[in-house]
């Protein structure tokens, strides 16, 4: 088995859109994204190269910035689709619990009249379990040593791997790659680990127990290096990294598997009743809600994400959850939700982290249309960028064509903006509400 993810350039945020595959869409040079130029082999339109942050250059945005774009961007549609554009966890998201019509009243059990466990609606659409995100190492995961090989011959060992032992049945999807730990910067920063330090793309061929894992060298590029503000003392300009010279690239990572762990699916909460708790084993606190864990099951069309919720009690022996009693004798006031959900493009290799080509194209757009400065000084990517940024509400040679309805477009009237929220209220696109402008 095996698969590979889309290119990503690393930033200090993880934007769901790779920010490789932006670049790609904008025709920009993978390495001279990355920062990493060839000298026998210089880029042949644009010699400037991509720099990680704004402050190392005065005219134009860095990859931090464009991150931060592309976030707002994905931000800005899923609060309008109502859904996760790939699959996503989210941790912690309360509901009230569904009451009866007379406010005198409650109800003793945690069914419906149907005699069903009762439901409510999850914020995000889509959605595909309960359960919290959960990383574990894998048994040779840390620092793992890499290898840099040259297939095609050109001279430029472009091709990293990694082997590593799996378990037997391991999922591809699963296994990520990160800067290893053992790294002074990546240390420093061991907060922000998982989502300021994961390498992408990576291609995962598991057989047995055995994985091999790839991607491109330019996406190990050591971290302190990508802090240079100052030309050497041999140049005229900041070039970027030196492509040819293995000691400016990682010699270790540290593989992860990351995957949906689902024994904490819902909280049960009940709130105290008048000047004592309705259950209390071994004494209670009368302003703490009583709790109980249980589990999540779909009801319905998945992309409402309406879930029933039950008492459970998580059995590990048999990696299920075992029915179980209420623990306060009447419906839970409040529940509290953690789960998996997004949009899965299943003709993609991995559905769950890769972004379906038509909503990438237009996070892509939006993300550059977002951006108030210009991206470099070279003049094929400055055009292509600058068409996205045009603010069709300011007339100018070609007057003002664009509907009055889209005036009020709430994404903004630049034709990056507008392609987005053109899709966005495209027929199906949307769900629980319709979004057409008067």
């Amino acid at each position: 088995r095996c698969w590979e993810r889309k290119q990503v350039a690393r930033s200090e945020i993880r934007p769901k859109l790779p920010l490789d595959t932006w670049a790609k869409l904008m025709g920009v040079n993978p390495l001279h994204f990355n920062g990493v130029y060839i000298e026998d082999n210089p880029p042949a339109v644009c010699e400037q190269p991509w720099l990680q942050f704004a402050w190392q250059t005065a005219d134009r945005v860095g990859r931090e910035e464009l991150s931060r774009a592309i976030a707002q961007a994905e931000a800005d549609i899923e609060s309008h689709l109502h859904y996760r554009l790939i699959p996503t966890w989210e941790e912690d998201e309360w509901h009230q619990t569904i009451r009866p019509m007379r406010p005198d009243l409650f109800n003793l059990t945690n069914t419906d009249i149907r005699g069903f466990a009762q439901v409510v609606k999850a914020k995000w659409g889509h959605f595909i379990s309960g359960g919290i995100r959960t990383p574990a190492i894998l048994v040779d995961g840390l620092d793992a040593a890499v290898a840099y090989t040259d297939p095609d011959g050109d001279g430029y060992d472009e091709v990293a791997t990694v082997n590593v032992t799996v378990a037997a049945g391991q999922d591809p999807c699963e296994l990520r790659v990160y800067f290893p730990i053992s790294n002074v910067m990546v240390a420093a920063d061991s907060q922000n680990f998982f989502t300021a330090w994961e390498i992408r793309p990576i291609s995962v061929a598991i057989v047995g127990t055995a994985a091999v894992i790839t991607f491109r060298r330019e996406q190990a590029v050591l971290p302190q290096l990508q802090l240079d503000i100052v030309p050497p003392a041999s140049d005229s300009h900041l070039r970027g990294v030196d492509g040819s010279v293995d000691d400016n690239f990682l010699d270790t990572v540290d593989v992860y598997r990351v995957y949906n762990d689902p024994q904490t699916q819902v909280n049960l909460l009940w709130e105290g009743r008048g000047i004592g708790c309705d259950a209390c084993t071994g004494g209670c606190n009368l302003c703490e809600y009583s709790t109980q864990a249980g589990c999540l099951s779909l009801r319905g069309d998945l992309k409402n994400s309406m879930v029933a919720y039950r008492p459970a009690i998580w059995n590990a022996a048999t990696g299920a959850f075992d029915t179980a009693a209420l623990a306060v004798a009447r419906q839970p006031d409040n529940v509290r939700l953690w789960y998996y959900a997004g949009l899965r493009d299943h003709s993609l290799h991995c559905a769950v982290d890769e972004m379906s080509g038509e909503w990438a194209r237009t996070v892509a757009y939006y993300a550059a249309a977002i951006l108030d400065r210009q991206v470099c000084a070279c003049e094929n990517i400055h055009s292509n960028i600058e068409y996205w940024q045009d603010d069709r509400a300011v007339r100018g040679k070609e007057g003002l064509n664009i509907p009055t309805r889209m005036l009020d477009n709430p994404f903004g009237t630049r034709r990056g903006a507008m392609y987005a929220w053109e899709r966005v209220k495209s027929a199906g696109a949307a769900i629980g509400q319709a979004m057409t402008l008067a």
